[in-house]
Formats: C-alpha cells, sequence, structure tokens
C-alpha cells in the first residue's frame, strides 16, 4: 500500500489527495471502516487490501471524485443528477399493487433491447458483501419448448419410480431424502401438472421465456441475493409492458435433475436462487385484490 501527501492507493482502490477535501465521508461511510484519520491525515487501514469489498460506498459519497475503484473507474461510475427525479410513493405504490403474477403469455418473443433492460436492472440489485455472483441464464424461445419437455419427462420418470414399492433403494441412492419426502405433499399437484401438459400446455413456464438466477453453492446468501433480483426484474418487466411469474417447480427441477441441468449446460457448483418466466401478458386485470393485514411485531 502506498501513501503519500499526492495520493493514497492499496490494490483496490486509489485516493487522489490533491482532489481530497478532507470532508471525512469516507471515513463514516466505509462498512468495512477502513478509513481513518490519525493526526488530522487520512489514512487507509493495513487490512484494506484484503477487506475491501468494493462496494463504491466510498466513491458514491466523496463530494470531490477523490476517490476511484481501479476495477470500477471513474468513467464507468453513473453521476447522479442534482435534479434527478424518483417516483412518488404513489407511484411506486401503484407500480407493486397492480403487478400481478401472469400465468398467461402470447405467443411472442421479447426483444433483445427488453431483455438487456430486465438484465441492467437485475445487474443493480443489492448482494451480500457486495459478492455480485448472480448470474442470470435466459433461454428464449423455442428452446424454453424443449425444456418444458424435458422437465415433463423427468417428472413422468420420478412419478413411475416414486410409486414402485420395488424401487425405493433405486430411489434413495438418485434423490435426496428432502426431495422425496417433498413428493409426499406434491404428487396430486404434479399429476394434474402432466396431465396439462398432455393436452399441450406449457405449466412449466407458462408459455413466457425464461429467465434464471444462480450461483456457486458455497455462497451462503444466493438464495438471497437471486430473489432481490428477481424482485428488481419483476418491476421493471411491468414498465416494459411484460408480465413475470415465479417458477418454483422449474426451481426444483433444474436442482434435483441431472439430465435437466445437463441440458441448460447449467454450471455444476451452481443452485438455483430464483426462476422467473417472462413474457406479454395475454390477460388484463381491472382490480387490485385486498391483501391480509400486515403481520406486525413493534418492539
Amino acid at each position: 500500500m502506498a501513501e503519500t501527501k499526492e495520493k493514497l492507493e492499496c490494490k483496490k482502490l486509489i485516493v487522489d489527495m490533491e482532489k481530497c477535501v478532507f470532508c471525512k465521508a469516507c471515513v463514516a461511510e466505509c462498512p468495512m471502516r477502513l478509513y481513518y484519520v490519525k493526526n488530522e491525515e487520512l489514512l487507509l487501514s493495513k487490512y484494506t487490501d484484503g477487506l475491501c469489498m468494493e462496494c463504491g460506498h466510498c466513491v458514491a459519497v466523496c463530494p470531490s471524485k477523490a476517490i476511484m475503484l481501479k476495477e470500477l473507474p471513474l468513467s464507468e461510475v453513473i453521476e447522479i443528477a442534482e435534479d434527478v427525479k424518483l417516483p412518488s410513493y404513489k407511484v411506486l405504490m401503484n407500480l407493486i399493487q397492480t403487478r400481478r403474477t401472469i400465468r398467461q403469455f402470447k405467443d411472442e418473443a421479447l426483444s433483445e433491447e427488453m431483455w438487456s433492460k430486465l438484465i441492467e436492472a437485475a445487474r443493480y440489485s443489492p448482494t451480500g458483501h457486495n459478492d455480485q455472483l448472480v448470474h442470470f441464464t435466459v433461454i428464449r424461445r423455442p428452446e424454453v419448448s424443449k425444456l418444458s419437455q424435458e422437465i415433463t419427462k423427468n417428472i413422468k420418470d420420478f412419478i413411475k419410480l416414486y410409486e414402485d414399492p420395488d424401487k425405493k433403494d433405486q430411489l434413495k441412492s438418485l434423490f435426496s431424502k428432502g426431495m422425496i419426502t417433498m413428493m409426499k405433499g406434491w404428487l396430486p399437484i404434479l399429476k394434474n401438472v402432466l396431465k396439462a401438459s398432455d393436452r399441450g400446455e406449457d405449466y412449466w413456464c407458462w408459455n413466457g421465456e425464461l429467465m434464471i438466477f444462480h450461483g456457486p453453492k458455497y455462497i451462503m446468501n444466493i438464495v438471497q441475493d437471486s430473489s432481490l433480483a428477481a424482485t428488481h426484474v419483476m418491476l421493471a418487466a411491468e414498465t416494459l409492458g411484460l408480465g413475470t411469474c415465479s417458477l418454483g417447480l422449474i426451481m426444483m427441477a433444474i436442482n434435483q435433475f441431472n439430465s435437466i441441468a445437463e441440458f441448460i449446460k447449467f454450471p455444476k457448483n451452481h443452485i438455483v436462487g430464483y426462476a422467473l418466466s417472462v413474457g406479454f401478458p395475454k390477460v388484463k386485470y381491472y382490480r387490485v385484490p385486498a391483501r391480509q393485514p400486515a403481520k406486525i411485531t413493534w418492539i
């Protein structure tokens, strides 16, 4: 780490001391408390190289553009305009309340521009410790139909195996105890789904295109990070005239069936944290259904 009158520098960031106005905003803002002041001088902790998570808060809060992350130069930083217009609470609540889970999609593909906008919204979702390790797999037409067919085949094979009393040992060798236990409650639902599939309905993806949020299994918060990214996509989709549907069965299928994971070239060390069907709604809603009162504990 280099510390001179002109700059503070480590492997991850540079502070231009000639621009620094010594406001100490970075000291108060850094979540790892890596900036500190000694003898009226701004300094960096000796642990900065190892502990800095490159969250960019110091860059964002510095009024004089004195701080730069080496991997994310200032040329890539978005300036927040003084007159930036944010939606009012009422407008935001309109978006939240009118968003519905869509299970009727038009037979129409999303444009590359729309997908780029959705992915950009997901990219700016918060992640634990700023890991930014959520990956996105997008399955478009006609591949999504092929995936649905593959899932149907695997579910049929699983049920056949599950219901055969002579195949219990084989079942236990292929699937986790949790998966087998879960199927006790899911079996009637899955049988109905298969009937719908036999009628030509795409119950797995609802005739939409598919966005899968996933990441390394060893990341403790990958499911939470994936869920946050999916929430961003759900709201962004509404502004583009699109709808979304959360797909728990798709998550289960990819995480549990190796052939399905291989079909979409899913990384072996990854786990699905969330899955969404995305498309143009074929249905219009005229009212917002009532919700139960919030369950609150005030301390």
